[in-house]
């Protein structure tokens, strides 16, 4: 027993020697490098236990807003703001190193009054934006960047683009007593390939963009997760935001998911930008002061044993090391 825990455990350094690399390529996506995606953010909070949380994702349009879903701070039931405190980290591929992460507040959250109108599990409407305290450096951070808006009648159907979806959500499905179960979600930043307008029986709105992932089209499942809501579905060559992600449209990740079309909310994007609020829009204020102490927390994330092998599932605790200083 005890040679089998070595083998484990050699088998996971070399794991994540390869991970660091960035040259593994897995069924769940490929890892990204340094500055790939310049507009990803990781939205967290702090856990019961005091430890950073990962939630959602979300993408810079200016130095003050970020993109997200509105699901990502909304309760489930009755759709109303959570009122979790919440902190952007933006500028890394890797939640656990703070070489390059930067760290910022969010003061105010605004969403779509329409969107508090679903029903359970509904997601119609499911997009929000959070303005910062304090601005980001764009222009001098080498990992920042804002990612620009799409024209009101881009990436339209029949357009059948091959975008690029990017998330630190979980990384692998696992079978477990019969039941399928999920991961830890990841530590890097990951991304797959999906195509967009596709045709979906259970169907898409129009202010929704149906994507599925290219490898689905060969019997493998890869693309978005839980986690990974919030987070960008991006055109590479153009650096444009095509959609949010929402919610998956089956049981398993990685074959088609439903994501918010943000071409079809640039009216509100521009009044809430632009602080042009009227009543089709609520908002709710925050007064943390959270991003000082988050480079010092622990962050729940996947341990290096969980990223080669879900089936070594275990670990509940908080993962990772306390840093002393701020980056």
């Amino acid at each position: 027993m005890l040679h089998k825990l070595i083998l484990i455990i050699l088998f996971g350094l070399y794991q994540v020697s390869v991970i660091n690399s960035k040259k593994l390529r897995i069924i769940e996506g490929e890892f990204a490098l340094p500055g790939q995606f310049p507009h990803q953010v990781s939205i967290q909070d702090l856990s019961g236990d005091n430890c950073t949380r990962h939630v959602c994702g979300g993408s810079i349009i200016d130095e003050w807003h970020i993109l997200t879903a509105a699901h990502c701070v909304t309760s489930n039931l009755f759709h109303e703001f959570n009122n979790k405190p919440i902190t952007i980290v933006a500028g890394t591929i890797d939640l656990l190193n703070r070489t390059s992460a930067v760290y910022h507040d969010v003061e105010l959250i605004f969403m779509p009054h329409s969107y508090t109108l679903n029903g359970y599990e509904e997601y119609k409407d499911d997009i929000a934006i959070l303005k910062l305290r304090d601005p980001l450096s764009l222009d001098s951070h080498p990992y920042l960047r804002a990612v620009k808006l799409p024209a009101s009648d881009q990436y339209l159907p029949p357009d059948n683009l091959n975008a690029v979806m990017s998330g630190f959500g979980v990384f692998k499905e696992f079978l477990k007593n019969g039941t399928w179960r999920l991961s830890y979600k990841s530590r890097y930043l990951r991304y797959a390939y999906g195509v967009i307008n596709v045709p979906e029986p259970k169907g898409c709105l129009d202010s929704q963009i149906c994507v599925k992932s290219l490898s689905a089209y060969i019997g493998r499942l890869e693309g978005v997760c839980n986690g990974d809501s919030g987070g960008p579905l991006y055109d590479e060559a153009t650096n444009t935001l095509i959609g949010i992600t929402s919610h998956k449209v089956y049981d398993r990740c990685g074959t088609v998911a439903r994501f918010t079309r943000v071409s079809s909310f640039l009216d509100f994007i521009n009044k809430v930008v632009f602080n042009r609020i009227d009543s089709t829009i609520l908002f709710t204020k925050q007064s943390h002061n959270n991003a000082i102490e988050f480079p010092h927390r622990t962050i729940k994330i996947a341990s290096p044993i969980e990223l080669i092998s879900a089936a070594v599932y275990s670990a509940r605790a908080c993962i990772g090391n306390r840093f002393s200083s701020r980056s």
